[in-house]
C-alpha cells in the first residue's frame, strides 16, 4: 500500500471512529443538553477528516471541491442547529426559554 493510501485509510478510519464515538456519546448520555455536546465532533472532526482523504484520493476534482463544501456547510450550520436544539429542549422542559428562580448566579462585585 502507497504512503497515499496509507493516509486516505488513516483519515477514514479517524472520521469514522469520531463519528461511532459521538453516536455511543448520545446513546449514553442522560438529557438532551449533555448529548447536544457529543453531537459537535461528529459535525466537524468527522466531516473535515473524511474531506481530506477524499481531497488527498481525488484531488481537486468535482468530487474533492463538493466533499470540501459540503465539510463547510455541515461546520457553519452546527452552531446553529445546536442552539436551536438547546433552545427547544428549554421551552419544551420550561415552557419559556427565560432563566428561572434559582438559576440567576452571584458575582462578587467590587
Amino acid at each position: 500500500m502507497s504512503p497515499r493510501g496509507i493516509l486516505v485509510a488513516a483519515l477514514l478510519v479517524v472520521g469514522v471512529g469520531v463519528t461511532l464515538a459521538s453516536c455511543v456519546g448520545v446513546l449514553v448520555m442522560r438529557n438532551a443538553y449533555d448529548r447536544l455536546h457529543f453531537t459537535s465532533a461528529a459535525t466537524t472532526i468527522a466531516p473535515l477528516t473524511i474531506a481530506a482523504a477524499i481531497l488527498v484520493e481525488e484531488g481537486l476534482s468535482a468530487a474533492g471541491v463538493k466533499s470540501v463544501l459540503v465539510a463547510v456547510v455541515l461546520l457553519v450550520t452546527n452552531p446553529v442547529l445546536t442552539h436551536a436544539t438547546a433552545r427547544a429542549a428549554r421551552i419544551r422542559e420550561f415552557g419559556e426559554w427565560t432563566v428561572q428562580p434559582g438559576e440567576h448566579v452571584k458575582t462578587e462585585g467590587p
